[in-house]
């Protein structure tokens, strides 16, 4: 299962982050290399996943030797976890890689000629060679059925809760079948069987939690209890998936009872409050630690002890707010699932909300979401997100420190330019346009507050990659009626995901003057602007539409 390949590969940081895990070594070779297929591919690309990012790969590239060799390793964070090898985007295929060595080896002349290309020795080598024997006899049981195959989603959302299950049930056999189909002249690997049966059983789950959201009900306990499998192996692009769901789910359950009972759901017990202020706060007396400690043991004895507590906490308001608003939430998980789904929601709530947080204060909500959870795995993908969403600190501090903007836009770091006006939005973006005339810009409408934005954003890196230099990304920052974003988060968000290109935040005023001109308004919404100044589309496809949307602006730019 291939997602987006997350532009920030594996560098020296992830030694000493995860220092404690265990390590798969790839190596191996590609057969009669060619020079010119040496100079178009020059490296191959692994990647895995993250249990909490369903968006993005965690990937590391491997230098292609002159002899065709080539070594990497990658950090494991479960025992067995399906790994994606994309040569060039020539050749492509998934295998299983566990701590240990995986060698894989291939011949340059018969990429794209045959259909068994990639050949395995070490970890999980049987089941690696005999992956694409059950990808071929899968594609061929789900073509030869309608209602399990190729028409199964067409009526799969309309069914009661009782025949989706059935159904799924029934797909998922199919499927698993395809392993006994695949290798009927030779042994089934075992691992092979049981990797095929996570896959098939979570995309059941999937479809399943699928189902309960759109129909609005509450899940099975059978699916309930399936949660109880979240942190074993082996870790696929399927599971990622269905954790999403699972996630999706738990946050509409989340806001029930956060309505349903909001006296609990923003409350918190005052002996777990009395121990986050002491261990949080800063300037803290011997005598005031004294006091935290005593109503953390015995709880309020008066009154005044609350008093006591608020004045603590003004002073340090800002941190023990994010710390106070995790434990609330936490605090709904316990009530709403069990222990393994519970921990699986604690670390999900910084890699869901991390677009919200300052690198400073992720930093702190993971240290503290640490030190709550007890699921090695969860710890370390958690982790695992945060490091790489804080490596571009430095660059990160200068955009957030840079002052010299102006109506017109200003490079603030390379690649990277902003503008600001309290001017009419028409007159503003005229005024930017005319600037940029002769050079094709596509623009880029978003929020982010936006989920759907925010997806969109992650594909631009590569798409930019595809395209002339020449092309110019124009980035419109929409408001939200509700929340005020600051600009120090939106610059943080910029570098982080790699938004290179002219940068404009509207306020609703501006928003509202642009709005024909700009038709649609809306959040995750495209166009392409020709180098005369006008419009070839007002809606252009979206930048997940890669090759698509590639192929409009060159287009557009040699026209």
């Amino acid at each position: 299962m291939r997602f987006i390949i997350f532009t920030a590969l594996f560098l020296g940081f992830l030694h000493s982050a995860f220092a404690v895990t265990d390590s798969l070594i790839i190596k191996g070779r590609v057969n009669n290399l060619s020079g010119r297929l040496y100079r178009q591919a020059p490296f191959i690309t692994f990647s895995r996943n993250n249990v909490l990012q369903p968006q993005s790969e965690l990937s590391k590239q491997a230098d292609l030797q002159a002899d065709g060799t080539f070594r990497v390793s990658l950090p494991m964070l479960f025992p067995q976890e399906e790994i994606y090898m994309d040569y060039g985007g020539k050749a492509f295929t998934t295998f299983l890689g566990s701590p240990g060595t995986v060698e894989v080896t291939f011949d340059g002349d018969s990429i794209g000629k045959t259909k068994k290309l990639f050949y395995f020795a070490g970890a999980n080598a049987d089941a690696n060679n005999q992956y694409p024997l059950y990808l071929a006899a899968e594609n061929q049981r789900l073509n030869s059925s309608r209602t399990l195959g190729t028409d199964f989603f067409r009526t799969f959302w309309e069914k009661t809760p009782s025949d989706a299950r059935f159904i799924a049930e029934s797909r998922g056999e199919l499927r698993l079948g395809s392993v006994k189909a695949a290798t009927q002249s030779t042994v089934a690997s075992p691992v092979l069987y049981n990797w095929i049966k996570s896959v098939t059983d979570e995309e059941q789950l999937q479809i399943l939690y699928e189902h309960a959201l759109g129909n609005q009900y509450q899940v099975s306990k059978a699916l309930l209890d399936s949660l109880k499998r979240l942190d074993k192996a082996p870790l696929t692009g399927q599971r990622v998936i269905w954790a999403n769901r699972f996630g999706n789910y738990a946050d509409q359950l989340v806001e029930g009872k956060k309505f349903d009972n909001p006296s609990r759901t923003n409350s918190l017990p005052v002996k777990l409050m009395a121990a986050l202020i002491r261990d949080n706060s800063k300037n803290l007396s011997a005598e005031d630690r004294q006091h935290l400690n005593q109503i953390n043991a015995n709880g309020l004895a008066e009154k005044g002890e609350l008093d006591f507590m608020n004045k603590l906490f003004a002073r340090n308001e800002m941190t023990l707010n994010l710390l106070f608003n995790y434990e609330r939430e936490s605090r709904i998980y316990s009530d709403l699932f069990d222990s393994t789904a519970t921990e699986f929601l604690k670390v999900r709530y910084l890699a869901k909300n991390l677009y919200k947080y300052t690198y400073p204060q992720q930093l702190l909500l993971n240290s503290h979401i640490q030190s709550r959870t007890g699921t090695q795995q969860f710890k370390q993908s958690l982790d695992e997100i945060v490091q790489l969403e804080v490596k571009d600190s430095a660059d990160i501090r200068k955009l957030v420190d840079f002052k010299n903007v102006r109506t017109s836009p200003v490079e603030a770091l390379p690649g990277y330019y902003i503008a600001a006006s309290n001017d009419r939005g028409t007159s503003w973006l005229n005024g930017i346009l005319d600037g940029l005339k002769g050079k094709t810009v596509y623009v880029v409408k978003w929020n982010i507050e936006d989920t759907k934005s925010r997806e969109e954003l992650d594909f631009i890196p590569a798409l930019q990659a595809r395209l002339p230099q020449d092309i110019v990304f124009l980035f419109v920052h929409l408001s939200t009626e509700n929340y005020t974003v600051s600009d120090a988060l939106l610059r943080q968000y910029m570098v982080r995901h790699r938004l290179k290109g002219i940068h404009m935040s509207l306020n609703d005023n501006q928003a509202m003057d642009l709005l024909f001109r700009l038709n649609p308004l809306d959040y995750a919404t495209f166009s392409i602007i020709r180098p005369n100044g006008k419009f070839a589309s007002k809606s252009a496809p979206a930048p997940s539409e890669t090759e698509k949307t590639a192929k409009a602006l060159i287009e557009v730019s040699g026209q």
